[in-house]
């Protein structure tokens, strides 16, 4: 399958205000204003949350008696930020809190030794419903109340509220793309609205981490409303030192904050990020900080080490229209391998491992609205979480019939895919207004809403350069402007050949500025750089 570009907007020599213009208009921006600047007006309702009021109920009678409070959260970006969110919150009143995240790959109690939670009068679930109700009715038998703050889709077949305070953004709600650190910050504010505090307030940008890295829509004004808020200020030490000296905005959630805590995740090191989020020593920060750090640098080298055998297992499937790959590894990195393969492949992807009586694994797909439901409805798969992005388990006897039915259900694959990007210009027209005018665009930004996509082409005088030990190619224009392709598989000498010749070279990419060393330079974050030799 071929990747092709679309540029929809020919947008060489114009103003710089035009362009914005154009951008606004094509993505149908009725009010910019209040699109980029949202106000607390476009939050709903705080009780419009079905439950909110018995969940805070039962909190306060927790509170007033003193009792015993447990927090559990789930392991990836929006579970971490909504138990950092909760804990934190709660300690302002007392002190009788512990906090425990999910102990295996499941949801919930589904994999807890719910011994450990015996002790405690109320255990409050964030962003991690079980499937089912069987280990919350053990818990209630023995005295445990239980609250939940969850998004997920809700089995209606089940009825939660039998053994169980169930606040879901999936209940009657009218933003049913509130994650659930958004939840939870939105319960954390119906108490403030209470109590006449301001507690929830600086812990907003924990929860703008959880809606931007949870993928949830960003044109939904609730969500941007949030995650704008969350952007003001950065609370919580530990996001400080992630996020360091750079911007603030959604793509820093999403390329730095997010990949850091998921990597911990990934490596089996669940509660590295949690004690980060909860801890406010600034020397014991830095030391977790250094924790997932590492982290990430092995599960990067466990992806270098899988993927050479995962594409060859690939390439024996490229008449199918969904590929299958086997991985033999203890590490959590089937999602993030079935994202490198999507991009290159173009099609559903699944990534699974053997667990006993099943595979278990990630899927990934493109081109479908739904490929978790096409799974589900061949009763042969399970699939949980977003609708093109999730795990999924196989009854190892099912697997063969489960790739049958997809091969005989989705439609014949596309030879070519179309990326749209949203603007032609010349590395003329890359001034420091234009790239501002961008950035406003770009601050808050995800899912249904990409950031500003650019085609510049026609360069001809450059240098090269490169960043750590050669692993990023940086091409200088100019003095002031820089194209910078991270994680450059190319030849360098080779690229540095085509500058000596003025080869003409072409890119796309992402427009941003900032401090290169001591220089303020205006950037290009490249997804490709093209040679026209």
């Amino acid at each position: 399958m071929t990747k092709n570009y679309k540029i929809l907007n020919d947008c060489r020599g114009m103003y710089e205000q035009d362009i914005f213009d154009t951008i606004i208009a094509q993505r149908h921006i009725d009010n910019p204003e209040r699109f980029f600047h949202p106000t607390e007006d476009d939050l709903l309702p705080l009780d419009s949350l079905k439950n909110i009021d018995k969940a805070f109920l039962r909190v306060e009678k927790a509170l007033q008696n003193d009792e015993n409070i447990a927090i559990l959260a789930d392991t990836d970006t929006d579970g971490i930020t909504s138990g950092a969110i909760i804990t934190r919150y709660l300690k302002n009143f007392t002190n009788n809190v512990v906090t425990f995240i999910d102990e295996g790959k499941q949801h919930g109690l589904i994999e807890q030794d719910l011994k450990k939670f015996l002790s405690f009068d109320l255990l409050i679930i964030v962003d991690s419903l079980d499937k089912n109700t069987s280990q919350y009715e053990k818990l209630k038998q023995s005295g445990v109340d239980i609250i939940i703050l969850d998004h997920h889709a809700i089995n209606p077949k089940i009825s939660y509220d039998d053994v169980s305070i169930l606040v879901s953004s999936q209940r009657d709600y009218d933003n049913s793309q509130l994650s659930g650190a958004g939840v939870t910050w939105k319960f954390c504010k119906y108490f403030d609205a209470i109590y006449g505090t301001t507690y929830a307030d600086e812990l907003v940008d924990l929860a703008a981490c959880g809606v931007i890295a949870d993928m949830m829509d960003m044109t939904v004004m609730e969500n941007r409303y949030i995650v704008s808020k969350g952007l003001e200020c950065i609370y919580n030490l530990a996001l400080k030192k992630i996020v360091g000296g750079f911007e603030f905005n959604s793509t820093a959630i999403s390329f730095s904050v997010a990949p850091i805590i998921n990597a911990s995740n990934r490596m089996n090191q669940n509660d590295i990020a949690m004690k980060a989020f909860l801890e406010d020593d600034n020397k014991q920060v830095l030391a977790y900080i250094k924790q997932l750090k590492k982290c990430k640098e092995d599960q990067n080298k466990e992806v270098s080490k899988l993927l050479p055998g995962i594409i060859e297992q690939c390439e024996n499937q490229i008449n199918k229209k969904m590929i299958v790959t086997h991985i033999d590894t203890p590490y959590g990195v089937s999602g993030l391998l079935g994202n490198k393969l999507l991009e290159k492949y173009q099609r559903p992807i699944l990534v699974i491992k053997d667990t006993g009586d099943e595979f278990s694994g990630s899927m990934r797909a493109i081109g479908l609205d739904d490929f978790r439901s096409v799974c589900n409805d061949s009763h042969l798969a399970s699939a949980e979480g977003h609708e093109l992005a999730s795990g999924i388990t196989i009854e190892k006897s099912n697997l063969n019939k489960f790739s049958d039915y997809i091969e005989s259900t989705l439609p014949p694959l596309k030879k070519d895919t179309v990326e749209e990007i949203d603007i032609q210009i010349d590395i003329s027209d890359m001034t420091r207004s234009l790239v501002s005018l961008i950035k406003k665009i770009d601050r808050i930004s995800g899912t249904n809403f990409k950031p500003v996509k650019v085609f510049i082409d026609g360069i001809e005088d450059y240098t090269i350069g490169q960043m750590s030990d050669y692993k990023h190619l940086v091409v200088k224009p100019t003095d002031y402007i820089y194209l910078i392709k991270w994680n450059f598989d190319g030849d360098f000498e080779e690229m540095e050949d085509h500058a000596l010749m003025n080869d003409e070279i072409e890119v796309i990419g992402n427009l941003d500025s900032g401090f290169f060393g001591r220089k303020f330079v205006l950037k290009t974050i490249c997804d490709e750089i093209k040679v026209i030799a």
